[in-house]
């Protein structure tokens, strides 16, 4: 069995509706044309010599109980864009707006209220945690700063119960990261996401570093807790067999720049963009009478201190015409829910 396989079998309940059947009122979390360059500065006086467009006017909202996917390929965008949602860093343009509020303009108090609103589970387990702190003393430390009215003794006890909703023992509390396995240590980073009840997690290529049957039980994990506290999830993946049962709607990246966007099931079926058909075709098809026809791109992706003009997939795409490379690409939506920047449909 194919590791595609065994993620397939194990997610089957996973699949979600193709309509998202939300409205503006369950808006969570929106970004209006979010923007994040780096400068390059070289010399003796640091001067800056250019900017690295990490992201470029990325327009995207993530609403209420729902999980939103990111996909593209490495280095386009996606975990910038879930840093830039958390504030963990500061965009150069652009705005994202929580509860009525543009959180890239919060300071003091306001932000510290943010903060226990968003949590994130990074990309490696143990990296991400401190290896000098018992697992007990590392879920605590977010109700140390936001609860700090509470007693070591009601701290402790919600520990155990957050560790118990993430399927870990009371055990747990007085040992440290090393002594858990990868799957384990995934579970103690979402209990310590959950323990200032969050409406909004961004899950950073969260199941990537594990092996498949615990990537399924992690997948399954993030579900259940998603149906008992209705969290939102921005889900970072490159994972396109995960992402599809996982997501109601997904958003493709591509050096720096949303592509498509729309249903989970309008964009594995019936992708617009041809960037998505490339990606979606080299997701391994176990059945011979579904496989799609490979599409290989040639050439590197461009530089992202030096971006082409007009489409940036341009330089590697099949269909590529002239209109393709200059002025600015249009964003149409062919289909209710599914928009695509790309002059095949304009």
């Amino acid at each position: 069995m194919t590791a595609t396989e065994s993620v397939n079998d194990t997610l089957t309940a996973s699949v979600t509706d193709a309509d998202t059947g939300t409205t503006d009122d369950d808006v969570l979390i929106r970004a209006e044309n979010l923007t994040k360059h780096y400068p390059i500065k070289s010399g003796v006086f640091g001067r800056e010599t250019g900017r690295v467009r990490a992201v470029d006017g990325v327009s995207l909202t993530v609403h209420k109980g729902e999980t939103y996917s990111l996909v593209g390929e490495s280095g386009c965008g996606k975990s910038t864009t879930g840093r830039l949602f958390l504030r963990l860093e500061k965009p150069t343009a652009g705005s994202v707006v929580m509860d009525g509020r543009d959180i890239t303009q919060l300071r003091g108090r306001a932000l510290r209220t943010f903060r226990r609103q968003v949590q994130v589970v990074f990309q490696d387990p143990f990296s991400s945690l401190n290896p000098r702190m018992t697992v007990g003393g590392i879920v605590e430390e977010g109700l140390i700063i936001h609860e700090p009215k509470m007693t070591p003794m009601a701290r402790r006890e919600r520990a155990r119960e957050l560790l118990a909703l993430t399927g870990l023992g009371a055990d747990a509390l007085d040992r440290f990261p090393h002594e858990f396995s990868g799957g384990q240590r995934q579970r103690v980073g979402l209990a310590r996401a959950l323990a200032t009840d969050p409406k909004f997690l961004v899950a950073d290529e969260a199941v990537s570093a594990l092996d498949v049957s615990i990537q399924a039980q992690i997948i399954n994990l993030l579900q259940e807790l998603q149906g008992r506290l209705g969290i939102a999830y921005l889900f970072i993946a490159h994972d396109l067999a995960v992402v599809r049962h996982l997501s109601r709607r997904v958003g493709v990246m591509y050096l720096g720049h949303l592509v498509e966007e729309g249903p989970a099931a309008a964009v594995f079926e019936n992708p617009l963009h041809p960037y998505t058909r490339a990606l979606l075709s080299a997701i391994p098809e176990p059945d011979p009478d579904r496989r799609k026809k490979r599409v290989i791109l040639s050439g590197d992706v461009p530089r992202a201190d030096n971006p082409p003009a007009g489409c940036r997939f341009h330089t590697r795409c099949p269909e590529c015409r002239p209109e393709c490379t200059q002025g600015t690409i249009p964003e149409v939506t062919p289909e209710p829910g599914h928009r695509v920047k790309c002059v095949l449909y304009a």
